[in-house]
């Protein structure tokens, strides 16, 4: 399902991706914000995720086919000047987009939240739970929740002293709960992180933003990313902040501060870099 919406026609574009067996929805904050700037904003749920299909056809979540499929979509929808938004697994699959777009220019910088990168600095051991028959996974599934909830949300938020966390960690909860076993089985055996040699091709400017106490893809994942896109493109800027009290869903527990960082980062740089 895509949404492009927005008051600028085709000048700025904001892709959003969303990570593994995740949602646009996730975004919210963010689109909303993108919207009020006036910038025409492309969020979707990949196949299998959110509110599209969910068919059991192994092949459809492979990593080709997901590729395949956010291909099309920025194709269709690019405009002059796109920025790639990507949370997680999304943040992978937004380098991947950013240098099979090679040198096309519409693509002046990628905002890369609590990102990761393979295959030295991904927990790959957190996906071979998944090689068990969906039988097994299905009954598991209340405590596979629990624990994303766990390393996913900031010891602050999870707390839930406030409306807002509350209803955050609710939400989260209920939404990782509707994840259909045997999809997260497809997606996660078939799953390609980014790679060093394709990471050398991103020509854009990037911004990396990660929650100091992300227990997914800590900190240190985002600090390595950093140095690399540095070295392999130092002729891109790269900057990287990691935010206090958030996790892996700091766009959703820090929303004023993620939403502060792109804007500054896209003003930045639709001025610097002339497409």
């Amino acid at each position: 399902n895509s949404s492009p919406v927005g008051a600028g026609g085709d000048d700025v574009v904001m892709f959003f991706i969303h990570g593994s067996m995740g949602h646009m929805q996730q975004f919210e904050h963010q689109i909303l914000y993108c919207v009020s700037k006036g910038w025409t904003v492309v969020a979707f749920d990949a196949y299998g995720c959110g509110e599209s299909p969910k068919p059991y056809d192994w092949d459809a979540y492979s990593h080709e086919e997901q590729f395949e499929d956010l291909k099309a979509m920025y194709n269709m929808y690019k405009g002059r000047r796109n920025f790639l938004v990507g949370h997680s697994y999304g943040a992978s699959m937004a380098m991947q987009l950013c240098a099979a777009m090679g040198g096309d220019g519409c693509i002046p910088g990628l905002i890369l939240v609590g990102p990761g990168y393979g295959p030295s600095h991904y927990p790959s051991k957190s996906v071979k739970i998944f090689r068990n028959p969906v039988i097994l996974l299905q009954l598991i599934a209340p405590l596979l929740r629990r624990g994303f909830v766990q390393r996913a949300l900031h010891q602050h938020t999870l707390e839930q002293k406030t409306v807002e966390h509350q209803r955050l960690v609710e939400r989260i909860a209920a939404k990782q709960g509707s994840n259909a076993m045997h999809i997260c089985k497809s997606f996660y055996m078939q799953m390609e992180w980014v790679i060093p040699e394709t990471i050398q091709k991103v020509d854009a400017d990037v911004v990396l933003v990660v929650g100091e106490g992300d227990k997914m893809l800590p900190p240190h994942n985002a600090a390595c990313l950093a140095d690399l896109l540095r070295t392999q493109r130092p002729q891109r800027e790269t900057e990287l902040f990691v935010l206090s009290n958030s996790s892996h869903q700091v766009m959703q527990e820090l929303p004023s501060e993620v939403n502060k960082l792109l804007d500054t980062f896209v003003v930045r740089t639709l001025k610097t870099r002339r497409v």
